[in-house]
């Protein structure tokens, strides 16, 4: 995909879940995307060739969670893809389908030709005329903390704060599906909730009872609310579970690409490296530069059972290497896809020595802020060195589907 000296760029613009390049004024408006028009119907044969570079098991643990979230679905509940329309009835089956394939065949050399044969097979629209699609990788990092703010620890991680209001607009008018607005209430109105400036460097949500722990650096908070989801490490404990739980509604914005368009570090040279240098290197600005972004996440503590997993959008736990993040406008939730893009290798240094083929069946189960349009998936990596290796260095460009059972 991207790919040369400006990699560094684009990949730690992955790792901001922000977009590849820095921004330029459009001639006109962007197309507006729905999900009549961002899936095509195509001939399962037509695809260069289905792999699948995964354990089976994972993707038949994958399946089931689906399964289970379409099976909890309103019976009237309709999905649209494309041209075509289909009901909670027919992708629970797509699921039970998936599933008896896998355990009826030995090796992919069994279930792919048969799931060819049997699926309806639906690919993005993407970028271009080529139907691009820009992969990137999303993980859950561990960092340090403590339970009381002290000299060293300064930095709060905030819970939800009791004014915030979030609206699924989905639930007054099915076209809206997937779109939410968050805000508070004055008077009658929703109002936009105040920014990560109002939060960070105003401090009006201090002395509330909101902080949930305090962070020694401020760009480890930056990478929690990023990634989502994640763990605490208090130093003297087993490592505590930490949820998403709502943001602000501002619009996502990349700091790092206000970086390069304001020429204080070099398109060329720009990695996750040199973003901390600078941002180090300048704590007097730090503050200011990180509130470009309005963007603002709360978080809850999870010490449930349920805490060992992670949970996407459609309230299952996600399955690493098997879960995919995409836009819940356009796309259908708990859907079957498939990937094929490339992946990075990475030597025992943590420098990109070249590349291979990423070709895999995912499930449909998340979304991100900056996951937005048909051009853009985020592929779950799950937790640990491994993960952390593939979210932060996978940026290529690939091929998206999406496959349900065809109608008897």
């Amino acid at each position: 995909m991207f790919r040369t000296r400006v990699y560094g760029l684009l990949l730690f613009l992955a790792l901001l879940a922000g977009c590849a390049t820095v921004p330029q004024k459009p001639a006109s408006p962007p197309p507006i995307f729905s999900r009549f028009s961002s899936l095509l119907r195509v001939d399962p044969h037509e695809v260069t060739l289905f792999e699948d570079d995964l354990d089976t098991d994972s993707l038949r643990t994958a399946a089931l969670q689906s399964r289970a979230y379409f099976l909890g679905l309103p019976d009237n509940q309709l999905f649209i893809l494309g041209k075509d329309t289909y009901t909670v009835e027919d992708m629970a089956a797509s699921m039970t389908a998936l599933v008896q394939l896998l355990d009826g065949f030995a090796d992919p050399k069994g279930w792919v030709p048969a799931l060819c044969n049997s699926f309806a097979v639906y690919q993005s629209v993407g970028t271009d005329p080529e139907r691009t699609v820009v992969f990137s990788s999303y993980y859950e990092p561990s960092i340090p903390v403590r339970q009381a703010r002290d000299a060293s620890y300064r930095y709060p991680l905030y819970a939800r704060p009791n004014d915030l209001v979030s609206v699924d607009l989905g639930l007054f008018d099915e076209t809206w599906q997937g779109a939410r607005l968050s805000g508070h209430v004055q008077g009658r109105a929703l109002a936009p909730y105040p920014t990560r400036a109002d939060i960070d460097s105003g401090g009006i949500l201090k002395n509330k009872g909101l902080e949930l722990a305090w962070a020694k650096n401020p760009l480890d908070v930056l990478d929690l609310q990023i990634e989502g989801s994640g763990w605490l490490d208090y130093g003297d404990s087993e490592p505590v579970r930490i949820r998403y739980d709502g943001d602000n509604g501002h619009r996502y914005k990349s700091v790092g690409q206000y970086l390069i368009a304001s020429k204080r570090i070099s398109a060329k040279r720009f990695s996750r490296a040199a973003f901390r240098r600078y941002m180090e290197r300048h704590s007097k600005e730090r503050q200011k530069l990180l509130n470009v972004n309005d963007r603002y996440i709360f978080f809850r503590i999870d010490k449930s059972s349920a805490a060992p997993f992670a949970y996407g959008n459609i309230d299952v736990p996600l399955t690493p290497g098997r879960s995919i993040a995409t836009d819940p406008k356009i796309f259908p939730k708990g859907i079957l896809a498939y990937i094929d893009t490339e992946r990075a290798i990475v030597d025992g240094k943590d420098r990109v020595k070249g590349q291979r083929p990423l070709k895999r069946f995912m499930l449909n189960q998340d979304e991100g802020g900056a996951i937005q349009g048909p051009g853009r998936v985020d592929i779950f990596a799950g937790h640990g060195d491994e993960a952390k290796e593939l979210a932060t260095h996978l940026w290529y460009k690939g091929k998206l589907y999406f496959l349900v059972k065809k109608k008897s």
